[in-house]
């Protein structure tokens, strides 16, 4: 790929997702509170994206790409540096806040500045290419700071965190050098900053997109208990330690590099809604056997829901960018990362309180149970109106 906005953006999503915390951040806290106050801890990151996911969207179709790029990078950087010295409960929260605020600046505008660089060129047609190469740099990255960080924490605690910051100021650098892409701009104002916050939800609820979202809806939303909470605590809870994580976590990451590039094939092939479904298939199948199973039979399901994962996240993706137009794409993805994460708002003390008092793995099989459900029900009334309008 050609476009100097694509290489660069190549290069900004591995800086901004080398976390080298990514295995030991439980062990970290656990030093200083429990599985509550961390599930607690969680929950805080997570309303505050919610509270600020929609208008950061906004924000960045109104004011820019890159100056939002630039500004998420900026809060995550500031905000894990800091968390390298906290040592309680409360600067934990006040630390996650401000890394979340910098996560829902990057979130939907990295994913529609690359998109939105294709429009430029005419060229998003090979947006499938690029979400593949995108996942590989992605991958790649965080599997060499997940080894590097299990390790760097048997030095000091604080020290992954401090040098994934530092990855981050290393990415503002980076995105300097990108250019604004020239689609649907729109004059910043008060008024159309307003009027843009609700047009994410008119777009992802319209007529022609409404069964995809509540398949994507479904599929994010219990992804983000999993991806929050449950895996981390089943790590630990399986016996892995700071080492043993971060070496599980890289071989995840190692072996999801080849369905990176699987994408750009499958989706010629296989349509995006089947693809999503085998994204919630292999979620339950990774947890509903906790009760029954070991540690070797858990760790082999989670690499095959890690190999699968990066096919599930270009899914996503290329769903909502295919649906919105380059003015509200930004907004659009941003609503659905907010809409995916409230039941975990909603529901995270009481998970908190369930998982300490009765265990991760009684809580895996009822929460991948329910997920299957859901995902049949719907599938269900998806076909019996289908057939009703066929009738009709």
């Amino acid at each position: 790929m050609k476009i100097r906005n694509i290489r660069l953006g190549y290069w900004i999503i591995a800086l901004n997702n080398a976390f080298f915390w990514y295995a030991p951040w439980l062990l970290f806290v656990y030093r200083f509170i429990d599985i509550r106050q961390a599930t607690i801890l969680q929950l805080a990151g997570m309303v505050t994206r919610i509270l600020s996911e929609i208008p950061t969207g906004a924000f960045s179709d109104l004011v820019g790409k890159r100056r939002t790029l630039i500004i998420a990078l900026l809060l995550s950087a500031t905000g894990e540096i800091l968390m390298s010295f906290s040592t309680n409960f409360t600067q934990f929260i006040l630390v996650y806040i401000v890394i979340a605020l910098g996560q829902s600046f990057y979130s939907g505008t990295i994913d529609a500045f690359m998109y939105d660089s294709l429009v430029e060129k005419k060229e998003e047609n090979k947006y499938p290419s690029v979400l593949s190469r995108s996942n590989v740099f992605l991958s790649v990255s965080t599997a060499i700071a997940t080894i590097s960080g299990g390790f760097l924490f048997q030095f000091w605690g604080g020290l992954p965190f401090l040098l994934t910051g530092m990855a981050k100021l290393l990415g503002v650098l980076f995105t300097l050098f990108v250019t604004e892409p020239k689609v649907d701009t729109i004059i910043f104002s008060l008024k159309n900053f307003v009027a843009q916050t609700g047009k994410g939800f008119t777009n992802l609820f319209n007529a022609k997109f409404i069964k995809l979202t509540l398949l994507l809806l479904l599929l994010g939303s219990f992804s983000t208990v999993a991806y929050e909470i449950l895996d981390d605590v089943a790590v630990v809870d399986w016996g892995y330690n700071a080492i043993g994580i971060g070496i599980l976590f890289t071989t995840a990451l190692v072996i999801s590099i080849p369905s990176g590039f699987l994408y750009e094939y499958m989706v010629k092939r296989i349509k995006l809604e089947f693809l999503i479904i085998l994204g919630v298939l292999f979620l339950v199948l990774n947890y509903i056997f906790s009760l029954w199973t070991n540690v070797y039979v858990w760790t082999f399901l989670f690499l095959i829901r890690w190999f699968y994962s990066p096919i599930k996240k270009s899914a996503i993706m290329d769903s909502l960018n295919r649906n919105s137009s380059s003015d509200i794409r930004a907004t659009t993805i941003s609503t659905y990362e907010l809409l995916s994460r409230l039941p975990f708002a909603f529901l995270g003390i009481p998970i908190g309180s369930i998982l300490k008092d009765y265990g991760i793995k009684f809580f895996s099989v009822g929460f991948s149970a329910l997920l299957l459900v859901l995902l049949f029900a719907g599938l269900i009334i998806n076909a019996y109106h289908s057939s009703r309008r066929d009738v009709l």
